[in-house]
């Protein structure tokens, strides 16, 4: 075909002087089987000839990887104008066994129109007060408690309200921040020396 070059294949009119496909060709026949590879060197060996030394568990040891890292468990709220007495702003179903840290650390909060007098809402644990969201009137929000709350998978977090209404309060924003525990080592088969 190196002989050919693309005006090879039209005429003076440019029209292409190719023919038509043809039919495709029947399957050929599925070729011999080849030889059989050389048998592979097992993970231990293909290990220890990187420079490691041990044994079968010392090799499977080195396979796993290191302890998990804790990680966070977020959920949250927003509320705007218009938060009535004792109106529940919030009513989470915790999916997994989790822990908020002492006096909410790490938990977020903020309201951008601030009350007419100071509000507190209340944080409850299926409907058993553990703590409270403050706002005050500049807007400055805080959460108190003390020790670390223990959430098991099905307890119900509630933010409800105060009983007195605000008529300006608004665009309260919660996050509540829990870790999970730590995860177990996995195996890390990708890891070798």
């Amino acid at each position: 075909m190196s002989d050919f070059n693309s005006a090879s294949f039209y005429g003076d009119d440019a029209q292409d002087l190719r023919g038509p496909p043809g039919l495709k060709g029947d399957k050929g026949d599925q070729g011999d089987i080849g030889p059989r590879g050389e048998e592979g060197k097992d993970a231990l060996t293909v290990w220890q000839e990187a420079g490691n030394t041990g044994t079968i568990e010392e090799y499977l040891q080195a396979m796993r990887g290191p302890q998990g890292k804790s990680a966070a468990y977020r959920f949250g709220t927003f509320a705007v104008v218009g938060i009535q007495a004792l109106e529940i702003l919030m009513d989470h179903d915790v999916a997994t066994a989790c822990t908020i840290g002492a006096n909410f650390a790490g938990c977020i909060a903020s309201c951008t129109v601030p009350p007419i007098n100071p509000w507190v809402a209340t944080i409850s644990r299926n409907d058993a007060p553990i703590g409270t969201l403050s706002v005050d009137t500049d807007g400055i929000a805080t959460f108190s408690a003390s020790p670390a709350i223990q959430l098991s998978r099905g307890d119900t977090l509630t933010l409800t309200a105060p009983e007195e209404p605000d008529e300006e309060i608004g665009r309260v924003r919660v996050t509540f921040v829990a870790e999970l525990p730590d995860l177990p080592a996995t195996p890390n088969p990708g890891v070798i020396g």
